[in-house]
């Protein structure tokens, strides 16, 4: 299992997990914008930072599926 993670990480770092490797990291930063934007407005709109930041959290989790559906591995 620990092997199999390395060989992920290394191959991720020489950029061949992925064909479009481009594509992966607009995907990754995407879901941050959206958390990001999602926590600052559910604390503007009065939540406790914690309990926004959990839920804002919570729904990128759910968001990912939908934004990894299409990645291809090399």
């Amino acid at each position: 299992m620990f092997d199999m993670f390395l060989n992920s990480v290394t191959l991720f770092l020489r950029g061949k997990l992925f064909k479009d490797l481009d594509k992966v990291i607009r995907q990754v930063v995407i879901g941050a914008l959206v958390v990001a934007a999602l926590c600052v407005a559910l604390k503007l709109a009065g939540l406790s930072l914690p309990i926004a930041a959990a839920a804002s959290g919570f729904t990128g989790g759910l968001l990912q599926p939908w934004l990894f559906r299409n990645l291809k591995y090399a």
